[in-house]
């Protein structure tokens, strides 16, 4: 189908257009609500009314959302500080399990995979052999 130039179509016929669509536009939104209101009732949301935050909050309450990271009244360093505390110095292994210990909460697959990069990246740990670390002082 050949595509019709805008400059060869006249301001009557293009009027004319416009009016076509805008006294369409009112059953093309009530069709859009209706869809939106059977989709919702066909995945058991609830209301089509719901506010697009609520659901998100209600996916997240039933768990289809990703789970919130651990809630800890210390981090991860200072955790890490408090384990290492004392001591000549620890492995990653013996310092990631003995945070987990002290009642650190976690629910990475790869935990001291974390505790590996805190102790390297933080300047407060000072590496004293192969995968041992100790508090720098």
């Amino acid at each position: 189908m050949p595509r019709l130039s805008l400059g060869r179509v006249s301001t009557e016929a293009l009027k004319g257009e416009l009016r076509r669509r805008l006294e369409a536009l009112p059953k093309l939104i009530a069709q859009r609500d209706e869809l939106n209101r059977r989709i919702a009732e066909f995945q058991g949301l609830g209301a089509a009314e719901e506010a697009p935050g609520q659901a998100r909050a209600r996916a997240a309450r039933q768990g289809t959302r990703k789970a919130r990271r651990g809630e800890n009244p210390v981090s991860l360093r200072e955790a890490l500080g408090e384990a290492l505390e004392g001591k000549e110095s620890m492995s990653i292994a013996d310092a990631a399990e003995a945070v987990l210990a002290s009642g650190y909460k976690s629910k990475s697959k790869n935990f001291s995979n974390l505790v590996s990069m805190t102790l390297s990246n933080d300047k407060r740990f000072e590496r004293t052999g192969r995968g041992q670390y100790r508090v720098r002082g």
